[in-house]
């Protein structure tokens, strides 16, 4: 005789604004979480290396849905993409200086 599984039924959603998604207050205290935890690594291993790299790029990101998601003057905006973009830049160059590690 064969199993048979029931499910519920999901409950339809009500309309209206999503209470999930994360607001630029969240994703600034997530990011300050991300790089907190780098800092804390003590780096001996490739592993451990390749975790702060990971860290490091989840923060960079964050930090880019931030400018997206935030009214801000243009200099401001320009300014952190700018040294966002620098953070990409150097994540790139160590994972083209030691791709064994990726």
């Amino acid at each position: 005789m064969p199993n048979v599984l029931k499910f519920q039924r999901c409950q339809q959603r009500k309309s209206g604004p999503s209470l999930s998604r994360p607001t630029p207050f969240n994703i600034w205290a997530t990011t300050a979480a991300l790089v907190a935890q780098v800092e804390a690594l003590q780096i001996q291993t490739t592993e451990d290396l390749r975790r702060a790299i990971f860290i490091l790029d989840l923060a960079n990101i964050s930090i880019r849905l931030i400018i997206r998601q935030t009214d801000m003057d243009e200099i401001a905006r320009t300014t952190l993409m700018t040294q966002a973009g620098r953070i990409g830049q150097l994540i790139e160059a160590v994972r083209k200086e030691a791709p064994h590690l990726f």
